[in-house]
């Protein structure tokens, strides 16, 4: 065995004769090998060094987007017509590795590779303690995201959901996971009591990237693999894997993947997100019997609640069209042309939005009878399957036609360019990544529609916002500006569809609020480094649902304390006053995003923190959620880290109640609703006035731009964008004698005192006010 090299969290051991690299960190020790999967004369065949002639290690100090690294190339001389080497990285700098596989074709045939792997397996001291579950990632915008425990099944769908549904949410070129051994796409994480190993792809272009784990007793085997889909390889050519990365994430961690999400960043060179608009989007209250009506009214509401709720986007989602495919053909229920609406949401002063499916088609279109060569097929011809859409089953293009291509191209450019769409919704982008014949077959399936996401940001253009949708998420990272993250939402807690629902409510990927926001908690780690995450809408309506008040505050919480993309789809002018007045507290999106803090520990998290920090003042915004269908009671998460030494003020924001938490005292217990949600603001006490809390937004207090704070007098100013009420709640040394709104007094009765020390001031804010409030010393 021969030390390569070390950094301060791995050192690389290389053991020739068996074909090994052994990665040892401190208390733990991994073992592992590289491997491709080809076919050669019809005939599948597995190459792994393990199995190999000793090879060659050639090592070298250099740097890349990383920084400065340690790096080894492992090279083995020909078997069975192919050289293979395995590369290795690690850095002074990062926690984590790095691992690359390769291969030539040196004859006498050519051959097709099916995937590139490396395999893991404990090796050594301090490795005893079990798995307690895997963090499994699936594969595209609907697909489940979350941690499972060691003895969950991994994907519970029926035969008939698998043939409906499977080829929507499952990779079609990855095992489907059983009891202990599971499957992720692009990331995954194999969990202990104390530490979790992440592994995934960090370079995510070329190929879709799986992580395989078998955490049965006995077993703890982890694989990281890279499909090529069987990409034909002349003699004389190469190719190779994505970069593979592993990492040892300490728990508990609020964050535990942030330094892979930081890592492929800096790999695929990625753009900053960029701000993120509000509107409103016509699915879930009209669906596909949608009319330019419906459209046009709840334009004239939005404008009407402008001033409360500051909408920019007015989103047409799907049903104008005459059939699945035929986009730019209008049915009846829109009797003027796509630019005439497009004109009317913009002369009323929104972004007009638009809703569309590339890459599937009604078998009876127009587009599938003129263009049939369109169509991806399967090796005997027939079209590929992209599952039950819309009540039939559809077709997929062949993302690598240049017919499609063209027609692709045409219909953005058209879309924003000459219709003045200049917000774009792309659904269903799966079905260009599904298995079939092609018509380029070089290219791997996420090649072929990361090049569609490729064109169609070209053709919009670099000011149009396009938002990706049913899509394998790997495929348009770096090319949309937000991604869907869950699968659907909708007015209903569980799925729900008809007599057949009750077989349906445990599916993780149907449409249903639990759902949804299942993946707003475990794919929170994704947003504002990739992209916005797009949660799916807020559904705030109290009729046309079966959605309760607790699971809409809880909905409104979660969604709002994400950060994410801010949509409304209810009837605007239906909306209660008091719903209205919960949705106005969510805007403008103030939060950068949430850490879970039950993230590797529950299926569906169930803590989650906000730290916010100002020049003038820190605090942490905590959600606590009741997703079982009984009433539960919580306390503070442990895992928040309180200094016991201080007081704390602590505000439920949706009730608006207040308690002091004293030094040694016992923590509060808050009583949680079935799928429900307490939304709190905790904030140590301190010896200055100082802010306890704000009634306006959710931030509780991120909407103040300025706080300057003289002797006995306070002035602070508030940025809200919006009209609206509320109070700002003060630890003052006594009542304040004088409170001052945009320099004009406020009557007496606007303060009203909290606690002996906490005063709350009541005053409306225009877009935006200055506030300022004097006391008496001595």
């Amino acid at each position: 065995m021969s030390l390569l090299f070390q950094s301060p969290c791995f050192e690389v051991r290389w053991e020739p004769h068996a074909g090994t690299l052994r990665l040892q960190s401190p208390g733990r020790a991994l073992r592992c090998f590289f491997g491709v999967e080809f076919i050669r004369r019809g005939r599948v065949r597995t190459l792994t060094t393990d199995k190999l002639p000793a090879g060659r290690a050639v090592t070298e100090h250099l740097e890349d987007v990383h920084g400065q690294a340690e790096g080894a190339t492992i090279s083995h001389q020909e078997y069975q017509g192919l050289t293979l080497s395995g590369a290795v990285r690690v850095y002074a700098s990062r926690p984590f590795v790095l691992l690359k596989v390769a291969v030539t074709n040196v004859g006498p045939d050519s051959v097709q590779i099916r995937r590139f792997f490396v395999s893991t397996t404990p090796d050594g001291f301090e490795s005893t303690e079990l798995p307690s579950g895997f963090y499994t990632n699936g594969w595209q915008s609907w697909s489940a995201a979350g941690f499972l425990p060691a003895q969950r099944h991994h994907e519970a769908l029926s035969l008939p959901e698998r043939w409906l549904q499977g080829p929507m949410i499952h990779n079609p070129a990855t095992p489907y996971g059983q009891i202990g051994r599971f499957w992720s796409e692009m990331v995954g994480a194999v969990v202990t009591p104390r530490e979790a190993l992440i592994a995934g792809g960090v370079s995510l272009a070329d190929q879709f990237v799986q992580v395989g784990a078998d955490v049965r007793p006995g077993h703890h085997a982890l694989t990281v693999q890279s499909q090529a889909d069987d990409q034909p390889l002349d003699v004389g050519e190469g190719l190779s894997s994505e970069w593979f990365y592993l990492e040892w994430a300490p728990l508990p961690n609020t964050d535990p993947f942030a330094q892979y999400a930081y890592a492929v960043i800096r790999q695929m060179q990625l753009p900053a997100p960029r701000p993120a608009p509000t509107g409103w989007c016509s699915w879930y209250m009209y669906g596909n019997r949608v009319s330019e009506a419906d459209v046009v009214e709840n334009l004239a509401a939005a404008a009407l609640l402008a001033d409360q709720v500051p909408l920019e986007v007015i989103q047409l989602d799907e049903g104008y069209q005459t059939q699945w495919g035929d986009w730019t053909e209008r049915n009846a229920r829109f009797p003027h042309d796509f630019r005439w609406l497009a004109d009317r949401i913009r002369g009323s002063g929104f972004t007009p939005g638009l809703w569309l499916g590339p890459l599937t088609a009604h078998p009876k279109s127009v587009l599938a009878a003129h263009h049939p060569d369109w169509l991806l097929r399967t090796a005997h011809g027939h079209p590929v399957s992209p599952g039950l859409i819309s009540g039939f089953m559809g077709r997929a293009l062949d993302p690598t036609h240049p017919g499609v291509q063209a027609y692709i191209r045409g219909l953005v450019r058209g879309a924003v360019q000459e219709w003045g769409y200049n917000y774009l919704k792309l659904d269903f982008m799966y079905a260009g990544a599904l298995v079939g014949k092609r018509y380029n077959a070089r290219l791997t399936r996420a090649q072929a529609l990361r090049q569609v996401f490729q064109i169609i940001r070209e053709a919009a253009g670099g000011d149009a916002y396009i938002v990706g949708c049913g899509a394998p998420l790997q495929t348009a990272i770096g090319l949309v500006d937000a991604m869907r993250i869950g699968p659907d939402t909708a007015p209903s807690w569980e799925p729900s569809f008809g007599s057949v629902g009750r077989l349906l409510k445990r599916n993780p990927s149907l449409p249903s609020l639990r759902n949804s926001l299942r993946n707003v908690a475990t794919r929170t780690w994704m947003h504002n480094r990739w992209w916005t995450n797009d949660p799916d809408t807020l559904l705030m309506r109290s009729t046309q649902t079966q959605l309760t008040a607790d699971e809409v505050i809880a909905q409104a919480t979660l969604i709002g304390l994400s950060g994410g993309l801010l949509l409304l789809s209810d009837k605007l002018d239906a909306l209660s006053s008091e719903r209205r007045a919960r949705v106005a507290a969510l805007f403008p999106s103030l939060l950068e995003g949430m850490d879970v803090l039950d993230l590797l520990q529950k299926e569906m998290p169930e803590e989650v923190v906000v730290p916010i920090a100002r020049s003038w003042g820190r605090w942490r915004l905590v959600g606590l959620f009741n997703w079982g269908d009984a009433p539960v009671e919580r306390t503070l998460p442990a895992d928040l880290s309180m200094d016991q030494r201080k007081p704390h003020h602590i505000f439920d924001f949706w009730e608006r109640r207040y308690l002091r938490l004293e030094p040694g005292a016992l923590q509060p217990v808050f009583h949680l609703p079935p799928h429900g949600a307490v939304l709190l603001g905790v904030r140590p006490a301190q010896s200055v006035p100082h802010l306890v809390t704000t009634t306006f937004h959710i931030s509780q207090g991120a909407e103040i731009t300025e706080w300057q704070l003289a002797g006995s007098d306070l002035t602070l100013t508030l940025d809200l964008q919006r009209l609206a009420q509320g109070e700002v709640w003060l630890a003052l040394p006594s009542r304040p004698s004088e409170a001052f709104l945009n320099a004009k007094p406020l009557p007496d009765d606007a303060v009203r005192a909290v606690s002996p020390s906490v005063w709350a001031v009541k005053f409306y804010v225009n877009r935006q006010a200055a506030l300022r409030v004097s006391w008496k010393t001595g």
